[in-house]
């Protein structure tokens, strides 16, 4: 089953970015938009597998916005929300969402929902065509060309690489099939910051780092086979 890529639409700045790294950390790619305008461009722009809605209140806009988006049968939509009485609940599921959760709701508690979600979404399935590319992947090596900043699948796709997810990509590829916790990883960014000791430009999360080289891996056309080890960190599980 390919990563699930998550769009989630919150007034609320905080409330945002609790839910994206919540769900980088489940290992689901998450980003955020704050209204529905940025919401219906970030879905022209990207394709995303599910979208979470987390509005204290629908209203009619609210419930038009649900019908907007059930116009896409295979995307998944979640709703977020303060409205705790059954007829709001029944209008926002006849309206087009697939769940509707409390609003606070545990960010754990989320990320299970859009798993589970995903096991019956078109593309995301056991058994759908991703599948078989997870078993091609899987089969042969992967390796580091180009004095590590490229990273090349069995099957000869080439993902060039950043200097983040160089570093991280060598450390999980030393010890493959075993967990590297985060704060090794952190480590090899600190390590390779360079001789003047400055730290290498761009993110230093390494949820985040982890999830845009797998969405790179996947617009390649590839699956890479680093797994989320809950606990633990990620580990690089090559054949």
């Amino acid at each position: 089953m390919k990563q699930l890529n998550v769009l989630i639409m919150a007034p609320d700045a905080t409330m945002r970015g609790d839910s994206v790294a919540a769900l980088l950390q489940a290992g689901v790619s998450a980003q955020a938009c704050a209204t529905p305008l940025e919401l219906f461009s970030q879905l022209g722009a990207e394709d995303y597998d599910a979208v979470v809605l987390e509005i204290a209140e629908l209203g009619e806009i609210g419930y038009a916005l649900l019908s907007r988006l059930r116009a896409s049968p295979e995307l998944g939509i979640v709703v977020i929300s303060s409205a705790g009485n059954v007829e709001s609940r029944l209008r926002c599921l006849q309206s087009g969402a697939d769940i509707c959760l409390p609003q606070p709701v545990d960010s754990r508690e989320l990320a299970c929902v859009l798993l589970a979600l995903a096991r019956r979404l078109p593309g995301l399935a056991p058994g759908a065509a991703g599948e078989t590319e997870v078993a091609n992947e899987q089969s042969g090596r992967w390796e580091l060309r180009d004095q590590s900043w490229t990273l090349v699948s069995p099957s000869g796709v080439a993902l060039s690489l950043s200097a983040n997810e160089r570093l991280i990509v060598r450390a999980l590829l030393d010890v493959v099939g075993r967990a590297v916790g985060r704060a090794e990883l952190n480590e090899q960014l600190d390590a390779g910051s360079g001789p003047n000791g400055g730290r290498i430009s761009g993110s230093r999360s390494i949820d985040v780092i982890i999830s845009r080289l797998r969405r790179k891996a996947e617009l390649a056309g590839v699956i890479l086979p680093i797994r989320t080890v809950y606990g633990s960190g990620y580990l690089f599980a090559d054949q």
